[in-house]
């Protein structure tokens, strides 16, 4: 008995040494979120209103967690009436298309509305009634096309399509994707995306395997560079996209992962990189010398699933009273403008929510942190309550 007592007490204080170790590294959750709300305070720069049009964008800023009830209403409105207007469909300015019923799906549902059954419109069905095989303009809106697809009710098939798509159409073994050349940042969108499918539908796991190794091709002191052909620098964009992809991929893990506690360091590694490229006003980030949207709105996509891993560490760094809004999770791209830099070609946004009837990310690792450390200490005590005899109550 007391020799089992011994294993156990050891393996708790080695195990609680490693969390401490991660939560130590780890940033303020309230200093994360108050990067977000400057980041979508900038890139929103006084809009009035967010519609179907531009839910690219307003997903990105929903799901990160940022309070945009001032736009809330406008878009929930916007999008009714295009579902009414279209018998049912999504229709943009850029016609019916995948990415833009991905990022409606993924806004409305950071939004806590039901995307099933929207005032009387069952917008998935319209979704999953798409072509999954048809490109979108660029890979990277796969974030939010297969987030999108990872929330909706029995998507599986459609799920499988769409990552089989973005594989077979993009992805190249030792190389990442190839979308005008192979980068950090494609395949940070590609690791991030498939992540998705990697744990909903227990598949991907070799390729997003690849993907993470290959990004790690891009390291470089103080953080990733895009392609090492353009300079070997490192930038906000491309360590943002590690963000993304890291923090997507950590967020899903199963309790029994090996790697969890390396992958968490890392992130909070990747973390402390990106704030190296902040400006003087929080949230803002840049590229070269300069306030950058373009570097903002990639740093914010890596932000917003960073958070939720914050948020669920196991030594709570946030006063009692604190009530912070987690983003919903994409994950997924953002606006359709380019950028004039290779590294901020796309922008999407990876958040870490999935449906209630799905698996959530949030019982991965994070979640196992603390029901091991309860089963650790559980196990403890009923191992010393042969020896104590005062012991009269039961701990947790």
């Amino acid at each position: 008995m007391k020799k089992a007592l011994s294993i156990v007490i050891t393996f708790c204080v080695v195990f609680m040494t490693s969390i401490n170790a991660f939560a130590a590294q780890a940033p303020s959750s309230a200093d994360v979120k108050k990067q977000i709300e400057g980041a979508v305070a900038y890139l929103a720069n006084g809009a009035s209103a967010y519609g179907v049009d531009q839910a690219m964008d307003f997903c990105i800023f929903a799901d990160s967690g940022a309070d945009v009830s001032k736009y809330s209403d406008g878009f929930v409105a916007d999008v009714k009436a295009n579902l009414q207007a279209n018998n049912g469909k999504i229709v943009s300015s850029y016609g019916e298309n995948l990415a833009t019923y991905g990022a409606v799906i993924v806004a409305l549902q950071a939004l806590g509305e039901d995307t099933a059954d929207f005032y009387g419109y069952n917008i998935e069905s319209a979704f999953m009634a798409m072509d999954p095989t048809v490109m979108p303009i660029t890979p990277n809106y796969y974030v939010t096309i297969i987030k999108g697809a990872s929330l909706c009710n029995n998507s599986d098939a459609f799920l499988k399509a769409l990552c089989d798509a973005y594989v077979g159409k993009f992805y190249t073994m030792g190389k990442g994707v190839g979308f005008y050349g192979y980068s950090c940042d494609n395949t940070a969108y590609f690791a991030a995306a498939i992540s998705y499918g990697y744990y909903q539908l227990g598949e991907y796991g070799d390729v997003l395997k690849d993907a993470l190794a290959v990004i790690e091709t891009y390291a470089v002191n103080g953080g990733y560079c895009y392609n090492p052909e353009y300079g070997v620098e490192p930038n906000a964009d491309s360590v943002g996209l590690a963000l993304l992809a890291y923090s997507s991929y950590y967020i899903g893990m199963d309790e029994s992962s090996a790697d969890a506690g390396e992958i968490a360091a890392k992130l909070n590694s990747i973390y402390n990189n990106l704030c190296a490229f902040e400006s003087e006003k929080t949230g803002i980030f840049k590229y070269a010398d300069d306030e950058s949207p373009y570097s903002t709105r990639d740093a914010l996509i890596g932000l917003a699933p960073y958070y939720l891993v914050v948020l669920s560490q196991v030594i709570s760094d946030a006063p009692s009273n604190e009530n912070p809004t987690a983003p919903t999770v994409p994950s997924a791209p953002a606006a359709s403008n380019p950028s004039s830099t290779p590294s901020a070609e796309n922008s999407t946004q990876a958040a870490a929510k999935t449906n209630t009837s799905k698996k959530s990310p949030a019982t991965g690792a994070n979640t196992a942190v603390f029901s091991a450390t309860a089963a650790l200490l559980a196990t403890a005590v009923l191992l010393t309550v042969p020896i104590t005899a005062s012991a009269k109550r039961k701990s947790r």
